[in-house]
């Protein structure tokens, strides 16, 4: 009986202690399946409207879903499919994502006064003021700047970490930052192999040109990459009809005119 007692407060205990954290975001717009868990949990809870985002709180998001988190001060973080993030703090109190994978767009409204820092197995950006979309696994991160400008600094070849030298990003310009190059080359040269395949049923004239047009794409591509401590870096402009094509930015800029609007 005491020992039953003694467990039932210290549950009592840390139940109190989560009450009493003072949440760092909300969740004001969440599609299909989501999911966040607390700090200690093995359980994954599904994510409601309104839900508060505590500091530690990790959320993923399932197949085919997306997740709007609003943070203090006008910073919104919406998130795609399959991505993992979780939620902590930086050294100076403000929010701080830790990104597994996935992808995620990033809205600071109040220019120059909010900051939010974002992790990648790969680098760290942190800015002030600005919007921008970023996409990551455990080799590659690729970001695209809208307003303001990013300063994104990767870690180091051994992960050891993060490297002296920072990267500057301008609005209209893509980065993307390559940890270990030969593998990167392994996957395009297996998605070039599956391309292949996938032609093969096609006309002969189309499947000869497309597979050349798709070979010199690819020599190109890793041609432009440059070395910075080991580490691949590319940056360029990207093309703004191509990318206002893409669902995921057409329904994160729809989102970030609603939030301006006041239709929050």
């Amino acid at each position: 009986m005491k020992r039953n007692g003694f467990l039932f407060l210290i549950l009592l205990f840390m139940i109190s202690g989560l009450m009493a954290q003072e949440p760092l975001g909300k969740v004001t717009f969440p599609i299909g399946k989501n999911f966040l868990q607390h700090p200690g949990d093995v359980q994954w809870n599904p994510v409601k409207f309104k839900m508060p985002v505590l500091e530690k709180d990790r959320i993923k998001t399932g197949k085919q879903s997306r997740c709007e988190i609003t943070f203090r001060n006008k910073k919104v973080m919406r998130i795609g499919e399959n991505s993992i993030v979780k939620i902590t703090k930086d050294k100076m109190g403000g929010e701080k994502v830790e990104m597994s994978r996935g992808r995620a767009w990033i809205s600071l409204f109040l220019k120059g006064i909010t900051s939010l820092t974002i992790k990648t197995p790969t680098s760290v950006c942190a800015v002030r003021g600005t919007v921008y979309r970023l996409e990551s696994d455990s080799n590659r991160t690729t970001y695209r700047c809208y307003e303001g400008a990013l300063e994104i600094t990767p870690f180091k070849k051994d992960r050891s970490g993060l490297a002296d030298t920072s990267l500057t990003l301008g609005a209209g310009e893509e980065l993307i930052l390559i940890m270990n190059f030969e593998e990167y080359k392994k996957q395009q040269e297996k998605e070039f192999k599956e391309f292949q395949q996938k032609e093969m049923d096609e006309f002969e004239q189309f499947r000869k040109k497309d597979q050349q047009e798709f070979e010199d794409m690819v020599t190109k591509d890793l041609a432009e990459f440059k070395m910075m401590q080991g580490i691949a870096y590319k940056a360029a402009k990207f093309d703004p009809e191509e990318d206002a094509n893409s669902d995921w930015v057409q329904w994160n800029k729809e989102r970030d005119c609603l939030f301006l609007e006041g239709g929050e």
